[in-house]
C-alpha cells in the first residue's frame, strides 16, 4: 500500500514559448523543432475532454515514469519517439507525422464501450458486433480496435476499422503493432496480478516508418484493475470519470482533496505494483524552473 505524503505544489504547467515553438496540450505540453520534440508532463487532470482546474500531485511523475519503461519494451514491437528522457516530468523525442487516427484496443466490455453497447449504438459507430446479453465488464471473446479521429480541435469521432484503413493506407501493419503491443502490455500486467482493460495507441511517421509516439500503458491511457473476483478495482484514471458520472457532473467541477488525494495514491499504488518500485523522492526545487533550465542548456540556448 503506498503511502502518500503531501510534498511540492503540484505541477501544473511549464513555460516554454521562450526556447521555440510550443503546444499545450490538456496534460502535456510540448516544444518543437525541426526534427525533435520536448514533451513535459504536468499534474493537470482531464476527463470527458475537459481539464480540470485542481493538478493531481506527482500524476505527471507517474505518466512519464510508466511511459518510458513500457516505451522501452516496446522497440521489441515497433520504433518509438523517445530519445532521452531529462527530468522526472520532461524527455526529449524524435518528431514524428502523427497519423490523424487514434486506436483503442479493447479486452473486455465496459467503459464507454459497455455504455454504447447498452445504447445499441457500437455497430454503427465503430462496425462492431457483439453478441446479445453480455454484461458489463464481461471479457471479450478476442481483443477488438475502436479506432477514433484525431481532431486539431473539439471532440474525436468514432470511426470504423475499415474507415482508418482508408484513412491511413497501412491497417495491416497497424493493427499487427497495436495487437502485439496490447498482447505485451496485458502478459505485463498479470505478470503483476493486474488486468490490462483496454488502452490506446498513437502512431506516427518518421522517414515513412511507423513508430509509436504519446504516452504508453499508463492510467490515462490505459484502464487498469486488480485481478481478483467481483466487482473492478480500478487503478486507472477510470476511477475519477466514475465519480464524475456519480455526480452527474455535465461540466468542469472542482475536485474535493479528498477526491485528489485518492487519485494520486492510486496513480502511486499503480505505479508500484507496474514496476515494483515506487518513484523516487520528489525534487525540491520548483518543476518550471528545473525544466526550463535543462531544456535550455540540451538546446544550448543563450
Amino acid at each position: 500500500m503506498v503511502t502518500f505524503k503531501k510534498t511540492l505544489r503540484a505541477f501544473d504547467w511549464c513555460d516554454l514559448a521562450q526556447l521555440g515553438e510550443t503546444y499545450r496540450g490538456k496534460v502535456r505540453d510540448c516544444l518543437w523543432g525541426p526534427d525533435w520534440g520536448a514533451i513535459v508532463t504536468s499534474d493537470r487532470i482531464s476527463a470527458f475532454d475537459a481539464v480540470f482546474p485542481q493538478a493531481i500531485e506527482r500524476k505527471g511523475e507517474v505518466l512519464q515514469s510508466l511511459a518510458t519503461h513500457f516505451l522501452g519494451m516496446a522497440e521489441q514491437i515497433v520504433p518509438t519517439h523517445l530519445k532521452e528522457v531529462i527530468d522526472p516530468n520532461a524527455m526529449l523525442v524524435r518528431k514524428a507525422q502523427a497519423l490523424p487516427v487514434e486506436l483503442v484496443i479493447r479486452g473486455y466490455l465496459t467503459g464507454s464501450a459497455w455504455r454504447d453497447y447498452q445504447a445499441g449504438v457500437l455497430e454503427s459507430k465503430y462496425g462492431l458486433s457483439l453478441p446479445p446479453g453480455m454484461q458489463q465488464h464481461q471479457k471479450l471473446e478476442a481483443p477488438v480496435i475502436t479506432p477514433t479521429t484525431k481532431e486539431a480541435a473539439g471532440h474525436d469521432q468514432p470511426i470504423t476499422c475499415e474507415q482508418a484503413a482508408h484513412i491511413t493506407g497501412r491497417w495491416l501493419e497497424i493493427e499487427a503493432i497495436v495487437q502485439q503491443l496490447y498482447a505485451q502490455g496485458v502478459a505485463h500486467a498479470a505478470s503483476r496480478g493486474l488486468l490490462l482493460v483496454d488502452c490506446k495507441y498513437e502512431l506516427g511517421l518518421i522517414d515513412d516508418q511507423l513508430v509509436l509516439i504519446d504516452e504508453l500503458h499508463t492510467p490515462d491511457s490505459s484502464r487498469y484493475w486488480v485481478d481478483q473476483p467481483g466487482e473492478p478495482v480500478q487503478l486507472s484514471k477510470e476511477f475519477f470519470r466514475e465519480w464524475l458520472l456519480e455526480q452527474g457532473a455535465d461540466r468542469v467541477i472542482d475536485i474535493p482533496p479528498d477526491v485528489s488525494l485518492a487519485i494520486s495514491e492510486r496513480y502511486l499504488d499503480l505505479h508500484q505494483r507496474l514496476l515494483g518500485r515506487d518513484l523516487p523522492a520528489p525534487e525540491e526545487r520548483d518543476a518550471q524552473s528545473r525544466i526550463y533550465d535543462r531544456l535550455k542548456g540540451k538546446l544550448c540556448v543563450s
